[in-house]
């Protein structure tokens, strides 16, 4: 019992691990776009994919239910991009 007890406080006081968004920067010359996944409440799911560049900004998925869904679509996206010539570098951002 004493155990059950000095596991429970252990996990109440060990901070939960936030979701970090995963930020990919892609450059062709001068020019700049970044495709994000974004985690709004700090875990994998919900899920959302933002894409921007000088035009502007949108988000092309969401995920709510199915986990890895966000980065396997980002991942893939890349790697199109990639593929029309554009220099892409992964980053992980802390989240805010």
């Amino acid at each position: 019992m004493k155990g059950i007890a000095l596991l429970a406080t252990l996990l109440a006081a060990t901070p939960a691990l936030a979701a970090e968004s995963i930020v990919y920067r892609c450059g062709m010359g001068n020019v700049e776009r970044i495709i994000a996944v974004h985690y709004p409440h700090g875990e994998t799911l919900p899920c959302e994919v933002h894409y921007s560049k000088p035009e502007g900004s949108q988000i092309l998925w969401t995920a709510q239910n199915t986990e890895g869904y966000c980065e396997q679509r980002a991942e893939n996206f890349v790697e199109k991009q990639r593929g029309w010539g554009w220099q892409c570098n992964k980053e992980v951002a802390k989240p805010e």
